[in-house]
């Protein structure tokens, strides 16, 4: 074969060098991350705690709080883009001391914020809770009325938590200013799986580990701690948000608790400045806890040699991984990242209530309703019970096919974060992480809640660990029971969350 000439090499060779040039380009635009912009940065801490004896809330009865073990908090950071004077987007992130963000509250806050906040859209402000079983109770209905006594009934409550962290929102947003992030990865022992799996195949929560049926813990265990740290101009540290996958049950009692999380701020803020504003989230975690049950007996020993309670332990492994990380992303503190927030409403697959359910539920509300004297825990049961049997006669009419929740997915640099309304399972979040394009992906369960409270949303194996009977904590946190949603929603949940994260590095 002919040899072609140099010339013609040479010129072959330009031409490939200009294809791979415009390809390399190509596909650095399409990796490219969004447009940057200023960063600016408000941060504010509301205490929430009442000033009165309250209801707790995490449980089958009331708790009447009447001490304060610590303080009640709400964090917010309020987040702003800007090009020059133009705002391009916007978010502000409330994360609270309480058990759960009821059907209601969130849609109440931001109606109690109306026109308090210039220039912001209410609907790019969140609520989302730690899960802290010691905090005031926030539906009036929830319990019996006469079961609150002397204390501050949720009525009460509701409206001055509103004020309380109005107060701090509005501080958070007007105090914005030219500010920094940086990001980081983190570890500490902090969750362990709470659904324990026996040797004819059943599973309970917070079951024994003692017995000869025991045969191991049901699912995963995630050690992360996401770190979010923002800065003021001077590059000193204003506000962190924290996530791990764990609730904030370390601690028990019928003392107002904050749990954990009050240690770890308090170390946080001893070591770091005492205004810094400590946002604890809790990332997917309806089958974890920090409470161990394997090696209890050895954990709470080296809880005595340290002086600590349980709760304090786990607060020193947190802040521990916060400083460790904060130390470490110091060098890569940016100013000129790209936020964008947004907002949509998903339509999940409802769970479906199977006729041997609602036989179940249906025994049990009229054995309840036979009783002369109720027991303490029956108008919980049967709230539970009965919602069961409601949901399958609407199914019945071809109503409650669907669950309707709010989704907030935010890009912020590199770093995605995504919310749920639910107790979701870690089995979700693991997918979600996985798939994300973000180098980080902060995950955030009960965040919000909209006409209906969604409960946990199990996994498969969950579900297969027990059916619905009429002892409540029998595979409680898996049965029709307490979830409205089921694995085919789960799916789409993950589904639809990586997708809305996926749009937010596309090219544009």
């Amino acid at each position: 074969m002919k040899r072609n000439c140099w010339r013609c090499d040479a010129v072959h060779f330009v031409y490939c060098l200009a294809v791979f040039a415009a390809c390399g380009a190509w596909f650095a635009l399409a990796a490219a991350p969004a447009s940057a912009a200023e960063l600016w940065v408000g941060a504010a801490t509301a205490d929430i705690t009442p000033d009165r004896p309250v209801p707790l809330t995490g449980g089958t009865a009331v708790r009447i709080g009447r001490e304060i073990q610590n303080r009640l908090q709400a964090g917010v950071v309020a987040l702003e883009s800007r090009d020059g004077q133009q705002s391009l987007d916007q978010a502000i992130l409330v994360a609270c001391d309480l058990c759960v963000i009821r059907p209601g509250i969130q849609e109440g806050f931001r109606k109690h914020l109306a026109g308090r906040l210039a220039g912001f859209d209410l609907n790019k402000l969140f609520l989302a809770a730690t899960h802290t079983h010691n905090a005031p109770v926030l539906l009036q209905d929830r319990y019996d009325e006469a079961d609150y006594q002397d204390a501050m009934q949720p009525k009460e409550y509701v409206p001055w938590l509103y004020e309380r962290m109005a107060e701090a929102v509005v501080k958070a947003w007007e105090g914005r200013a030219a500010g920094a992030v940086a990001w980081g990865l983190g570890h500490a022992v902090a969750a362990h799986g709470r659904r324990l799996v026996y040797s004819d195949g059943t599973a309970r929560m917070f079951g024994p580990t003692g017995i000869p049926e025991f045969r191991g813990v049901e699912g995963y265990e995630d050690h992360a701690v996401h770190v979010l740290c923002f800065y003021d101009a001077q590059k000193q540290l204003k506000a962190t948000a924290l996530t791990l996958a764990t609730t904030a049950q370390a601690e028990g009692g019928s003392q107002v608790s904050a749990d954990f999380w009050h240690d770890a701020r308090e170390l946080i803020r001893q070591r770091h400045g005492p205004e810094v504003t400590v946002l604890g989230f809790c990332a997917p975690a309806g089958d974890q806890t920090p409470r161990a049950h394997v090696r209890k007996k050895s954990e709470m020993r080296m809880c005595e040699f340290r002086g600590l309670s349980y709760g304090q332990e786990i607060g020193r492994r947190v802040a521990n991984a916060f400083t460790d990380v904060a130390a470490v992303i110091a060098k890569d503190i940016r100013t000129d990242v790209p936020l964008v927030h947004r907002v949509q409403t998903l339509e999940l697959p409802a769970r479906i209530v199977t006729e041997a359910e609602y036989a179940v539920a249906k025994k049990l509300c009229e054995d309840i309703d036979a009783k002369q004297t109720r027991g303490k825990s029956d108008r919980w049961t049967r709230g539970l019970y009965g919602s069961v049997a409601e949901r399958y006669l609407a199914q019945q009419e071809g109503k409650q096919k669907t669950y309707e929740m709010e989704l907030h997915v935010l890009r912020l640099g590199d770093v995605a974060i995504a919310t749920s309304p639910f107790e979701l399972y870690l089995d979700y979040g693991v997918q979600i992480e996985a798939r994300s394009p973000a180098v980080q992906t902060f995950l955030i369960q009960l965040a919000g809640a909209n006409r209906q409270h969604g409960y946990y949303l199990p996994t498969p194996r969950a579900i297969a660990g027990g059916e619905l009977n009429d002892k409540p904590f029998t595979n409680y946190s898996a049965t029709v029971m307490t979830g409205m949603v089921g694995p085919e929603g789960g799916q789409a949940l993950v589904d639809r969350t990586v997708e809305a994260i996926r749009q937010l590095w596309e090219k544009k």
